[in-house]
């Protein structure tokens, strides 16, 4: 284990959707907004994406008790902070909020902004931020000890993944992606965010014509000069990034385009995809979430991801914050 004076940050990205204030400027810039636009991703404005179920208490609790080495702890928001972090447990963990204001400081124009893609391409403009950093969503969960090198080794990006071939989204197949999208939530109440197109676009930027490395719901290790240098080189694709206030199918991932960029200049450590789990509100049954949440309590995973926690059942979830309880105290 390193100390924290190795300069790695971690940052997640937050928003609490039921604040009154938030949901009134969201729902005024939607309405402002071209949303028929016919790239517009279909579960960009749900207002199921802006939920708070509480997944970031367990985030930042799990970086605090697995991840020890990291230094700081950056959580970005629109002017909002989670209602548990006292000024005191802040000082005393290294947590700052960090508001969307001081990211896209010379970039006013694109907000206000409800949109994860947006911001996570402006995120390694924060302020002081360490060289190397450990992006989460706020619904990822450490459930045992990670170190240094399930991130970084010797300088490089350990990236978990596969290798698949890359496949054209053309016209028709983007309206047809977006009627299953608008028929899977009908149905199934199921929310299809098209993440394999948005990996896809991300590689394309990045050089990669024949296939990209497909990196599943983990934390994702960043080297800020990847994005840093990509973006001074390129400003015409960071600005066209971070135009849309809602998620659009023209844009890429931030962090994808990095991890491809530190591919394609040796930067990165290809590992299969493992220690891994989803647990998923609109896709588990309860047979299933049982034995996902035993895996968890028999420290067979490293990393969770808790997707539409609002889509279990009351029980449901209370198991699922049993366990998380039973294994950070």
């Amino acid at each position: 284990m390193i100390s924290k004076d190795e300069n790695i940050d971690a940052v997640i990205t937050w928003v609490d959707g039921e604040d009154p204030v938030h949901r009134k400027k969201r729902l005024s810039a939607l309405k402002d907004s071209d949303n028929g636009e016919i790239n517009t991703l279909p579960s960009g404005a749900d207002t199921t994406r802006f939920s708070d179920n509480d997944e970031i208490r367990y985030c930042i609790k799990s970086i605090i008790k697995f991840a020890s080495w990291i230094r700081n702890i950056y959580i970005i928001t629109d002017d909002q902070r989670p209602d548990f972090l006292t000024d005191e447990y802040m000082e005393r963990n290294n947590i700052y909020i960090v508001d969307h204001k001081e990211i896209f400081t010379g970039y006013e124009w694109a907000l206000p902004t409800f949109n994860t893609r947006t911001i996570v391409t402006a995120m390694w403009r924060i302020p002081g931020l360490a060289p190397r950093f450990i992006n989460f969503d706020d619904d990822f969960v450490l459930t045992r000890k990670v170190e240094v090198e399930d991130f970084f080794v010797d300088g490089k990006t350990v990236l978990q993944g596969s290798w698949h071939k890359i496949k054209k989204y053309g016209p028709l197949r983007l309206k047809w992606n977006k009627f299953l999208g608008r028929l899977t939530k009908k149905l199934f109440g199921i929310t299809r965010s098209m993440h394999t197109l948005l990996q896809v676009k991300s590689a394309q930027v990045a050089g990669f014509s024949d296939q990209y490395f497909y990196v599943p719901h983990v934390p994702h290790p960043i080297q800020k000069d990847t994005l840093a240098s990509f973006f001074e080189e390129n400003p015409e694709i960071f600005e066209n990034n971070i135009k849309y206030p809602f998620r659009s199918t023209d844009q890429f991932s931030a962090i994808i385009l990095a991890n491809h960029l530190d591919i394609k200049y040796d930067k990165a450590i290809l590992r299969k995809k493992s220690e891994y789990l989803m647990v998923h509100g609109e896709m588990d049954p309860s047979f299933l979430l049982d034995l996902k949440l035993k895996k968890i309590r028999d420290n067979k995973v490293k990393f969770i991801c808790i997707q539409s926690m609002e889509g279990f059942k009351p029980d449901q979830r209370t198991k699922v914050y049993k366990t998380l309880d039973k294994i950070l105290g």
